[in-house]
């Protein structure tokens, strides 16, 4: 972390001609009282004042500036066997030396202090999340992401391919915008018609151009990638009608 100090000379000296400051962090100054020193990254320092360029009026103070570790407040989330709930999890290590606190805002949902938190969102949508977190020495760090809740994949189970435009196709749509593939089978198990993409339309068409009759079919859908759990697995009966 980035600490600045201000350092003040309080010596008696009868006769000063001379400063000479060594800071610890291979700083060094020649002013009186030095007002903007940096310290860089964490540790103890000793700070040592020279008068009048001689040893014998030398001020040593050892362990005078104690710099404690940031901690960064990225975080990683991921999702639940439960639709729009996800777990948030800060996961970088922290100084045993300090206090934490830690502060979320969950866009849509509202604050937060623990350092692991289960949220449910209200919808599938696009949320901004951030976190800061703070410790008892004064130091604090924020870090924010945009976090998209993926719908579940909704489907008919009943469409009617017959050109009256009203429910002409078995519509399948990724709301969370990753590819599915969709497999159809008749009763008797015989793939007729199979597609991927995040938004297809079925017209109750074989693969080969048949036009298939009416009756009930089965189908299923997956998702290509990006859906390491399976969530947005689905299969049912599909009835046609015309």
């Amino acid at each position: 972390m980035r600490v600045k100090y201000g350092f003040t000379s309080t010596a008696t000296v009868d006769t000063i001609s001379s400063f000479y400051w060594d800071f610890g962090n291979g700083q060094t100054s020649t002013l009186e009282s030095p007002d903007s020193v940096t310290y860089l990254a964490p540790g103890t320092y000793t700070a040592v004042l020279v008068f009048n360029g001689r040893a014998d009026l030398m001020i040593v103070k050892p362990d005078l500036i104690t710099v404690h570790q940031t901690v960064p407040a990225d975080f990683v989330y991921y999702d639940t066997v439960t639709y729009y709930t996800y777990v948030f999890n800060h996961t970088e290590p922290l100084d045993p030396a300090a206090e934490y606190t830690f502060l979320w805002d969950f866009q849509g949902v509202g604050s937060r202090s623990g350092r692991k938190e289960v949220i449910t969102f209200p919808s599938a949508d696009t949320f901004l999340v951030s976190l800061t977190v703070s410790d008892n020495f004064g130091c604090s760090s924020f870090a924010q992401q945009t976090v998209i809740i993926q719908e579940e994949i909704s489907v008919q189970n009943v469409f009617t391919p017959n050109g009256d435009n009203f429910n002409d196709f078995f519509m399948v749509t990724s709301n969370g915008g990753f590819p599915l593939k969709l497999k159809v089978f008749t009763r008797a198990g015989i793939l007729v018609y199979e597609a991927e993409g995040t938004n297809i339309l079925w017209d109750g068409y074989a693969a080969s151009g048949q036009q298939l009759k009416e009756g009930v079919y089965f189908y299923t859908i997956e998702a290509i990638e990006g859906d390491p759990k399976n969530r947005y697995s689905k299969a049912g009966l599909l009835y046609m009608y015309k």
